[in-house]
């Protein structure tokens, strides 16, 4: 699936040159400090519209239950515009299915590579961390490249 495209913004050459010097001094993208700073210099109710916008309808959505856990993890797994292959998530969610986060965590790390591999061990760790069951990290596995792409929900 395609991930999300956003209207580009022009900001003054100052502007410019200042965040790509804040960027070195910090070691972050521009990418991502110029979104730390705007989520900074926004309104609380700026960022209630938009986490209100992304929560699904309270019914029928699907027959998963997303407890406030699920939802931290989600928001912590991030819009990162990661892609990984449709079959490496099935095979990474089965494995979590039937052994366990172990199991899927060896499987990553003997058949994928790096970029992947690194992506996949983060987002266990990060459902792990949480204490997600298996069950909704399979899950959340499966639709990784939604939640990545920005598309979920």
């Amino acid at each position: 699936m395609p991930s999300i495209k956003y209207t580009r913004i022009e900001i003054t050459p100052d502007a410019y040159r200042s965040l790509e010097a804040e960027a070195i001094l910090q070691g972050k993208t521009l990418k991502k400090l110029a979104s730390e700073l705007i989520l900074k210099g926004v309104s609380q109710k700026a960022l209630d519209f938009v986490q209100d916008a992304a929560m699904p309808p309270a019914t029928g959505w699907q027959e998963m239950e997303f407890d406030e856990e699920t939802w931290k993890v989600i928001k912590k797994i991030g819009s990162t515009g990661m892609h990984i292959g449709e079959q490496t998530l099935k095979t990474v969610k089965d494995a979590i299915l039937e052994n366990g986060y172990q199991e899927a965590m060896l499987y990553v790390a003997q058949h994928t590579a790096s970029m992947e591999r690194d992506e996949l061990h983060r987002v266990m760790a990060i459902c792990r961390r949480y204490k997600l069951s298996v069950k909704m990290a399979a899950y959340l596995i499966e639709n990784l490249n939604e939640i990545e792409s920005g598309n979920w929900m």
